[in-house]
């Protein structure tokens, strides 16, 4: 069995509705030897953002603007769930009502956009 990395998927039902499912990415091979990295295949991706979010603050629902990858690296966010440092979202609800987010503590989190 392929050993898998697990990551947080958040995107649009058919109804516009923000939903969240668990998905695991593969990486190959699956059992390397000391001296190779299992990886996963690539995701093109556009750019790579730091951000800081301030304590206190937030935005209400609303649909992404862009596809991409949320890795938490310190403090806490939430999107409906809470979210914290080596967690991985991939945000995909860029159509429908979208999500609301809050940070009672502040974060900082690494945005990697990914091509469309």
């Amino acid at each position: 069995m392929a050993r898998m990395v697990p990551i947080t998927r958040l995107y649009a039902d058919a109804d516009g509705h923000a939903r969240f499912e668990d998905v695991e990415i593969a990486l190959f091979p699956e059992d390397p030897p000391p001296d190779m990295m299992g990886v996963s295949e690539p995701w093109q991706a556009a750019a790579v953002l730091f951000g800081h979010g301030p304590a206190g603050g937030s935005h209400p629902e609303q649909p992404e603007h862009r596809r991409q990858l949320v890795i938490g690296i310190s403090g806490r966010v939430e999107v409906t769930a809470t979210f914290g440092p080596g967690d991985v979202l991939l945000v995909e609800d860029t159509d429908g009502f979208g999500h609301s987010s809050r940070t009672p503590d502040g974060f900082v989190a690494a945005f990697v956009v990914l091509d469309p």
